[in-house]
C-alpha cells in the first residue's frame, strides 16, 4: 500500500463520526507500556519468523479455510446490499403491456352509459348551445339541431378487447436526502463487513501459527522423551552391571527400572499431543489430517525468536486493527441511519411520465398514441407511530454502537499492553530455563561420575537426572511460550497485510 493511499485513508477515517469517537477514547489512554517507533503490519508478520513451512500453511488457510470463506461470502452480501441501496436514488423505468377482454353487452354498465337495442341519441353539429330552461345552463345544441336519430344496431362481436403498451418512468425525488443517507449507511456496513473479513483472516493466521508450533513443540517433546528413554535404558544397564559386580544393590536396580518406566509412560501423552495439534491444523486448513504429514514436515525444532516488531502508537490501532475498523464503520452506518430515520417525517416528492400505445377492438381495431406527465407530493401525517419508532430505534442503535467503539478501542489497547507484558515475561522465563538446564546438566554429570566411582548412591543420581529431564521439557515449553507471546503481539497490533491481495483467490 503506497504512502499516498495510507494518507488519504487516514484523512477519510478522521472525517467520520465513528473515528472522532474512537479518537476521543484514544485520547484518554496513556499509551502502550512500551512503544517502539515504526510502521505496523506493512508485510505479513510470519515472514519475520525463520520458518519456510509456515507461510504456505497460512496462505492455504486464508484462501480455503472455512472461517475466511464464510466472512468473504458475508462481505460480498454486504457489498451487494450497498449496491441495491442506490436504487431509490435513481429513476425507475418499466415497459408495461396489458390486455383485457369483456362481453360487449356489459360495456354500457362498465362506462355508466345507457344503450338501446335499436337506436342511439347523438348530437349532430353542436355548433351553438342554448339555455332553454332559463337556469343559466346550456341544455342543447340548436344550430344546426339536436337530432334524435335512429341508428340501426348492426350485429357486433360478443367480446370487446382493449389493451395498452406503455413505457413508464418515475422518480422519487430525494429532496431531503433520506435515501442518500441510507445508501451511505449501507456503504459503511459493507466496509464494516470487510473489516470482519480482515479480522477473520488475522485470527486465522494466528490460530494456524499456534496449531503449527504446537505440532512442532510436541514433535520436539517426543524426540526429547525418546532420548530420555534411551538414556534411562543405558543407565539401567550400568546399574545392572554394578549389581552383577556386587557394587550395587537390588533396590538400585528396581529404582532405575521404575525411572525408565516412568519416562516411557510419557510417550503416549506426547503422541496424543501430536495428533491433537494435527487435527486442529487440519480443521483450519479444511484438509484431511493425514494429507498434512505428506504435504508438510513439521520438524522437531522451534524457530528462534525474531527481532521485536514496532508497535506504533495507540492511534494506529484505528487503522491497523480490523475489528476496530469494523466497529467504527458500524458507528458511521448508525449515524447515517439515524439521519435517514429523522428525514422520514418530511414530505416526499415524485415525478412520473409515460408514453405508449392504446387500442380498442370490437369489430375493427382502433388504436391511438398516448402520453402523460405528472408530479406528486406526500406529507406524512399519521402512520401508527412507525416513523417515530424508527427514529428512536436508530438513536438507540447509534448510542449502543458508540459504546461498542469505546469498548473495542480500550480492549485493543489492553491487548497490546498484555502482549507486551507477556513477551517480557516469556523472555525472562526462557532465560531462567536456560540457566536452570545448565545447572541441572552440570549436577547430573557430577552425580553420575561420582556414582560410577561409588561416592554417591543411586538415589542422589536419579534426583539430578529427573531434574535435568524436567528442565529439558520445560525449556521446550518456554521456547513455545516465547513464540506464543510474539504471535499474540502481532495479533494485537493488527496490520494492513490483509488488504494487499492475500485474501484474493478461490474465495473471491
Amino acid at each position: 500500500m503506497t504512502p499516498l493511499v495510507m494518507v488519504l485513508s487516514s484523512w477519510a477515517l478522521a472525517a467520520t463520526p465513528g473515528a472522532e469517537r474512537a479518537r476521543e477514547v484514544i485520547a484518554l489512554e496513556q499509551g502502550f507500556v512500551e512503544e517502539r517507533a515504526g510502521a505496523v503490519g506493512a508485510v505479513p508478520w510470519w515472514r519475520s519468523i525463520d520458518d519456510p513451512a509456515l507461510a504456505p500453511l497460512i496462505r492455504q488457510a486464508l484462501q480455503g479455510g472455512s472461517n475466511v470463506v464464510i466472512s468473504v461470502a458475508r462481505q460480498e452480501q454486504a457489498m451487494r446490499d450497498a449496491q441495491g441501496s442506490l436504487a431509490p436514488l435513481l429513476p425507475r423505468l418499466t415497459f408495461d403491456v396489458g390486455a383485457s377482454g369483456s362481453p360487449t353487452d356489459a360495456l354500457g354498465f362498465q362506462f355508466g352509459g345507457l344503450s338501446g337495442p335499436s337506436t342511439a341519441n347523438v348530437l349532430v353539429g353542436m355548433e351553438t348551445l342554448q339555455d332553454i330552461n332559463g337556469d343559466g345552463i346550456p341544455d342543447i345544441a340548436l344550430d344546426p339541431a339536436y337530432v334524435s336519430v335512429d341508428i340501426p344496431q348492426e350485429d357486433t362481436a360478443d367480446l370487446t378487447w382493449n389493451g395498452s403498451a406503455l413505457l413508464n418512468a418515475s422518480w422519487a425525488v430525494n429532496f431531503w436526502g433520506s435515501s442518500l443517507q441510507q445508501h451511505q449507511a449501507s456503504r459503511h456496513l459493507a466496509r464494516a463487513s470487510q473489516g470482519d473479513t480482515e479480522a477473520a483472516a488475522l485470527a486465522t493466521a494466528t490460530m494456524v501459527a499456534g496449531a503449527w508450533y504446537d505440532l512442532v513443540m510436541t514433535n520436539a517433546q517426543r524426540r526429547l522423551v525418546s532420548e530420555q528413554v534411551t538414556a534411562n535404558a543405558q543407565l539401567l544397564e550400568l546399574v545392572e552391571l554394578r549389581y552383577n559386580g556386587g557394587e550395587a544393590s537390588g533396590l538400585e536396580v528396581l529404582q532405575q527400572r521404575q525411572q525408565l518406566a516412568a519416562t516411557e509412560a510419557m510417550l503416549p501423552a506426547v503422541d496424543q499431543g501430536v495428533s491433537r495439534a494435527l487435527l486442529r491444523l487440519a480443521v483450519l486448513l479444511g484438509k484431511p489430517a493425514k494429507s498434512l504429514l505428506t504435504d508438510f514436515s513439521p520438524g522437531d525444532e522451534l524457530p528462534a525468536l525474531p527481532p521485536a516488531p514496532p508497535t506504533g502508537s495507540p492511534e494506529d490501532l484505528l487503522y491497523n486493527r480490523p475489528d476496530v475498523v469494523a466497529v467504527v464503520e458500524r458507528l458511521d452506518a448508525a449515524w447515517y441511519s439515524r439521519r435517514s430515520a429523522d428525514r422520514a417525517f418530511l414530505p416526499t416528492l415524485g415525478l412520473s411520465a409515460n408514453a405508449g400505445w392504446q387500442y380498442f377492438r370490437q369489430d375493427e381495431l382502433t388504436s391511438t398514441d398516448i402520453w402523460g406527465i405528472g408530479a406528486s407530493a406526500s406529507v406524512p401525517l399519521f402512520n401508527g407511530g412507525r416513523n417515530l419508532a424508527a427514529s428512536r430505534s436508530a438513536r438507540a442503535g447509534e448510542r449502543a454502537t458508540s459504546l461498542q467503539v469505546e469498548q473495542a478501542v480500550r480492549l485493543a489497547v489492553q491487548e497490546v499492553d498484555d502482549a507486551l507484558l507477556f513477551e517480557k515475561q516469556a523472555a525472562a522465563e526462557l532465560a531462567a530455563r536456560q540457566r536452570q538446564i545448565e545447572a541441572a546438566r552440570g549436577a547430573y554429570d557430577a552425580a553420575r561420575d561420582r556414582y560410577i566411582q561409588g561416592l554417591v548412591n543411586l538415589t542422589t543420581m536419579l534426583q539430578t537426572l529427573t531434574a535435568l529431564q524436567n528442565a529439558e521439557l520445560s525449556l521446550i515449553q518456554s521456547q513455545r511460550t516465547v513464540l506464543s507471546a510474539r504471535i499474540a503481539l502481532h495479533d494485537a497490533l493488527g496490520g494492513t497485510w490483509m488488504r494487499d491481495g492475500l485474501l484474493e483467490g478461490p474465495t473471491r
